[in-house]
């Protein structure tokens, strides 16, 4: 007689359990449990990526955790897999975490405590359950995600984050094409340039196939209708419900996520409330895989993936009453890149942060890394501005960066930029060689005095770290659609020539500059496939088939002092 893999491991595995929602939508489940127990706190992880896979290819298997005494439930989300309803990302998410949780905590194999646990997409939407305040709720560890769909997600400084969207979509557009029977469709999901991320240059977005076909993924569809935050996104909007949230959280990212700067802002605005502990831990990862090669870079044995250990350390403490592990932990805990270590602290942001502004100089020709361009913490006085041709046609190509969700098939992490520097429509602007490190953790932002022949256009800005051997090795970018300048909710086009200041956050960033390397900024017009090209022409949203050359100064002067704004922390 043969033996199940399972009970021969001592863990109970049930597949596709019902658990009906209040409006009668059947949603199912797989539940791994230990086989000699009583009723058990349970762990809850709700996915739009199929509950079979149960996001493993970053977490320790449900009967792992399993094994460490507790009831695991993996749930596919409302429209997706073996659960019925339609799907529609994270709405009903709420909801449906409600319904979930509450259901888990009347089964005889849990003790009535509920935590849940998941990262992207099933990081926000615990969130969203937590602030309806379901009781059987104790705690969650919601992890690289966004602050909602728009800024951030979909749209980042008012431009689209094409390759992160377009990687999305191609991962769940498979299951929703099968759903519909849509043979045709599920036949032009995966072709092999999306799955690279090599859209060509040439293509309209609007008639871009994956962005309008299959019809099985309508939500897109709305998502390009709705490049101004507007009403449309208050649905998922997570810092407005942040106050409801009353449990106790732990927040993990990675410093080469996409979606690193939301997800500490939120950690942040929790903790300053003070409503429930709140513990931060972020690694020098991107969104997948969470291990210590980070695109070009080697972080070290230290940088592995320590993610499974910390969170049955927090689940113990907040559900079993065992702080012992906890305890000796810090309250924030993070690698540093450029150090390439761990370092613990009380809380974040790190006390004795200092903005301290480098500002952009040049002889009037910044252009590539041919160019003059110079970067101090000396003031500018009276220097000619900088020129730049940007063509649409002919965007700057993407070299890693902050994208989504795979590192072969979308620019992520940290790559050496000097291809790109060798254009003359990207301005490089390089400090000496340090001294001495300089320490940087916080968030990175841009003050940019800029003007374009074109009536809409976009700015970006990159920091990088220049090594002894000429890599120059980026940290963090942004960017600014100039209509968004004032404000994502309303668009205002530009005065083409006029000099406006255009405030540009360059994201977050925990790095030193070692001794002997040197501070980098670029400053162009695109970053292709991470942002959408902008066509220049003032249109609505994805009516490109015209491009317009625009030409492009940035002034650094006296007057008008172009510079990036570092949080130094200072004897760091």
């Amino acid at each position: 007689m043969s033996e199940n893999a399972f009970e021969a491991a001592g863990i109970v595995a049930e597949q596709n359990v019902a658990i009906t929602m209040r409006d009668g939508v059947t949603l199912r489940a797989n539940l791994f449990r230990p086989a000699k127990s009583g009723a058990l706190p349970a762990l809850l992880l709700r996915i739009p990526y199929n509950k079979d896979a149960a996001q493993t290819y970053v977490y320790a298997h449900p009967a792992w955790y399993a094994r460490h005494g507790y009831a695991v439930l993996v749930q596919d989300s409302r429209g997706r897999y073996a659960s019925e309803g339609e799907f529609y990302p994270l709405r009903c998410d709420g909801e449906d975490g409600y319904d979930t949780i509450e259901w888990c905590a009347q089964q005889p194999w849990c003790d009535g405590q509920v935590a849940s646990y998941g990262f992207s997409i099933p990081g926000i939407n615990q969130l969203l359950a937590a602030e309806l305040g379901p009781p059987a709720l104790k705690t969650a560890i919601p992890a690289f995600y966004p602050s909602g769909m728009h800024d951030g997600f979909v749209y980042v400084g008012g431009a689209l984050s094409l390759a992160a969207l377009a990687q999305w979509a191609v991962i769940i557009a498979a299951d929703a094409a099968i759903r519909k029977g849509d043979n045709v469709a599920l036949a032009q999901v995966v072709p092999a340039d999306q799955l690279s991320g090599k859209w060509h240059p040439g293509s309209p977005l609007r008639d871009t196939p994956f962005f309008t076909k299959p019809d099985s993924l309508p939500f897109i569809a709305d998502y390009l209708a709705h490049p101004s935050k507007g009403d449309y996104w208050q649905e998922w909007d997570l810092p407005a419900r942040l106050e409801g949230i009353e449990i106790p959280c732990l927040h993990v990212s990675g410093w080469d996520d996409t979606f690193i700067t939301k997800t500490i802002e939120s950690y942040e605005a929790l903790s300053a409330a003070g409503r429930a502990e709140h513990r931060l831990l972020v690694g020098p990862w991107f969104h997948i895989p969470w291990t210590q090669q980070v695109g070009c870079m080697d972080f070290g044995h230290a940088a592995r993936n320590i993610v499974d250990d910390y969170q049955i350390a927090w689940f113990d403490a907040q559900l079993k009453g065992d702080r012992s592990r906890l305890d000796a932990l810090p309250m924030v805990r993070i690698f540093v890149t450029g150090a390439n270590e761990w370092r613990d602290y009380d809380a974040w942001p790190l006390a004795g942060t200092v903005a301290e502004s480098w500002y952009l100089h040049s002889a009037g020709r910044a252009n590539s890394l041919s160019g003059d361009g110079t970067l101090s913490p000396q003031a500018p006085g009276d220097e000619d501005a900088d020129f730049f041709i940007f063509s649409p046609e002919a965007p700057v190509e993407s070299l890693g960066g902050h994208s989504c969700c795979l590192p072969d098939r979308a620019p992520m992490g940290p790559a050496d930029q000097r291809q790109v520097e060798y254009r003359n429509d990207v301005l490089v602007y390089t400090s000496e060689v340090l001294d001495a490190p300089l320490f940087v953790a916080g968030k990175v932002n841009t003050i940019l005095h800029a003007a374009s022949s074109a009536v809409d256009t976009d700015f970006t800005v990159k920091l990088c770290d220049v090594w002894p051997d000429g890599r120059a090795i980026n940290i963090t970018e942004g960017i600014i659609r100039a209509r968004y300048r004032d404000s994502l909710e309303h668009e205002v086009m530009l005065e083409p020539d006029r000099i406006y200041e255009f405030a540009i956050s360059v994201g977050m960033a925990c790095h030193r500059f070692e001794a002997g390397h040197r501070i980098r900024v670029e400053v162009s017009s695109s970053n292709f496939p991470q942002f959408d090209r902008n066509p220049n022409n003032g249109k609505p949203f994805g009516d490109d088939d015209e491009m317009v050359t625009a030409s492009q100064t940035v002034f650094h002067d006296r007057l008008r002092p172009s510079r990036i704004e570092l949080p130094v922390i200072v004897g760091g």
